[in-house]
């Protein structure tokens, strides 16, 4: 037995009255078609999935996700990134951020990481994979149509719907798998952050199953100024009410370590972890936008995992070296080793249930 099994079996009853005990629950939303194809009805390989109802891109086109079966009663859902806005000028500026699903999203075309599916040593090779593609600007958080005025006075419409559209794709899951062995979270970059703002709702719903959650190349995205996310998305409505300070304050505040630490001490039995490149120049970004110096990115980075960790015995980071963005999706991500440890093996240690040191 696993040392997750073990404390996931001292917590099934407890788990049970949490869920009965949660004072309210999340809204409705009508975000799939009852005529979806089932699992079994897949073929193999990756299949195009279109939930209809309240699910939208942007720019009011419609959403799409993927899934691939697999031979393991195991899930891997991945939130994809792309980027964010949040006024006039950010919605409005075409490439700043993506805006609508293609074909081209379809994971067979990604050949690297964990999506290449050849190579025998891939952690999620057996899995069935859920691939979430991300066209909303709020890292997979929102569900409100906001009008912004550009700078001429035209006024334009930009669909905040990103919890709605992963939602579709977890309603899925829960539509087909009864008790998954276990499910494995992850996502790049805003996918990161939505891996984690998601989290909690899918150990809600399986709550005897094992969830593992790994954020790649988010951790310094917003964790250095709070966000009102609420404000601009419409977010905490969504935000897990059963943790205390999750609608009344997070969703004001935001930011990725506060977060995760809310996360990680309300359920203490479940490991949570980021990915991040030391020096990330994406993260740096963002970092420099919100009044930070480049200098100082790493240092800032390493102190929010740190803040984190210190909060949460459950919590494991591996920050490699380097300026790259992303890389589970990268052939890379079965080369990458920091002081000996192989980020291959660290994270099938996690998708395992295995105990893993933070590496730094």
């Amino acid at each position: 037995m696993t040392w997750h099994k073990f404390l996931m079996s001292l917590s099934a009853a407890v788990s049970l009255i949490l869920l009965v005990g949660a004072c309210r629950s999340t809204p409705t939303i009508k975000n799939t078609d009852s005529n979806l194809p089932g699992l079994n009805d897949l073929p193999p390989g990756w299949s195009k999935i279109e939930p209809g109802g309240d699910t939208r891109c942007a720019r009011n086109t419609p959403y799409a996700y993927w899934v691939r079966p697999g031979a393991a009663n195991r899930v891997f859902v991945y939130f994809q990134g792309g980027g964010g806005c949040y006024d006039a000028a950010t919605c409005g500026l075409a490439g700043s951020y993506k805006d609508e699903v293609t074909d081209n999203d379809n994971p067979d075309f990604t050949i690297g990481g964990v999506f290449n599916l050849n190579r025998p040593e891939n952690p999620f090779r057996d899995y069935t994979m859920v691939f979430v593609p991300y066209c909303t600007g709020d890292v997979h958080s929102g569900n409100k149509v906001e009008t912004y005025t550009a700078r001429s006075g035209k006024t334009f419409d930009i669909y905040h719907r990103g919890y709605v559209n992963a939602a579709s794709a977890l309603n899925w899951i829960y539509a087909n798998f009864e008790q998954p062995d276990s499910i494995f979270v992850a996502g790049c970059s805003a996918g990161a952050i939505g891996s984690i703002l998601h989290t909690p709702h899918i150990i809600r719903h399986y709550p005897r199953t094992p969830v593992i959650q790994l954020g790649d190349s988010g951790g310094g995205l917003t964790s250095f100024i709070p966000w009102d996310i609420d404000t601009d998305y419409d977010a905490g409505a969504y935000f897990p009410d059963w943790i205390p300070g999750m609608q009344e304050e997070i969703a004001h505040s935001f930011t990725v370590s506060d977060f995760y630490a809310a996360v990680a001490n309300h359920y203490p039995d479940y490991i949570f972890s980021q990915f991040n490149f030391a020096n990330d120049r994406t993260q740096r970004r963002y970092f420099v936008a919100d009044g930070g110096s480049e200098q100082d990115f790493a240092g800032a980075l390493q102190t929010g995992l740190n803040e984190i960790q210190n909060d949460a015995a459950n919590f494991r980071s591996y920050t490699a070296r380097g300026e790259r963005h992303c890389i589970l999706k990268h052939t890379s991500f079965y080369a990458e080793a920091t002081d000996g440890v192989h980020l291959r093996d660290w994270v099938a240690n996690l998708a395992d249930q295995i105990e893993v040191d933070s590496v730094k």
